[in-house]
This record gives C-alpha cells, structure tokens and sequence, in this order.
C-alpha cells in the first residue's frame, strides 16, 4: 500500500508541474550558526591535528637523518677495514724472515747462529 501511495503521489506532482504553473520551487537553506564554544572546540581540534602532523613529519625527518648518519658511518668503517686489512699484508710481508736477512746483509751484518733467538708474537721465548 505504501508503494503505491508513494507511486501516486509522485505522478501527481510531476502532472502538476508539467502543467506550467510559473511559480518556481525554491529551496530554503537554513545556515546554521555554531556557538563560541563550538567555534573554540574546532579551532583547538585544528590546531590539535596540525601540531600532531607537524610532530610526526619531525620524527620522520630524524629517522631519515639517522638512516643516513648510519650509512655514511657503515661506509667509513668498510673503508677503514680495507685499509686494515692492506696495512697487515704489508706489515706481515715487511716482517718477513727473507727481507730482513737481505737488509742485515745490506748493511754488513752476519748471521752467527749463537746469537740468534727466534721472538714470536705472544712474548714467550
């Protein structure tokens, strides 16, 4: 029943406004005003909002800079263990037993077995 209620209430304006009555409908708009407290309460609402977003993009910001801060350290330690690991090969080859038997014959010196005693890293003899 409400169907066609509806229905026939329909037909009924769209007949009466096919008719050509000259009156125009016109829709009244009600603008409705806000209190000073609700004013204040969407303004504090705002304002919450933006310092929360600017807090946030902040905390972004400092991790990235960290991130970044992080590479740069882990490529100069990378780097650092490069040339460590150089400065040993050079010094074990430095070290080693041939070059400074021809070094002690470059400056005159002998090998007397007597007075030669073998040192290893750890201190013992």
């Amino acid at each position: 029943m409400a169907a066609e209620y509806i229905g026939s209430n329909a037909y009924e304006r769209a007949y009466d406004t096919y008719e050509g009555s000259s009156t125009k409908a016109t829709a009244k708009t009600h603008v409705v005003s806000l209190s000073k407290v609700e004013k204040l309460i969407y303004l504090a609402l705002v304002a919450l909002i933006a310092l929360v977003s600017v807090y946030m993009l902040s905390l972004k910001y400092d991790a990235y800079d960290m991130n970044v801060k992080i590479a740069a350290t882990d490529s100069k330690i990378i780097h650092q263990q490069s040339i460590n690991g150089e400065l040993n090969a050079e010094a074990m080859k430095q070290s080693s037993y041939e070059r400074i038997y021809s070094k002690a014959k470059a400056y005159g010196l002998s090998l007397n077995n007597d007075n030669v005693k073998v040192v290893q890293k750890d201190g013992s003899n």
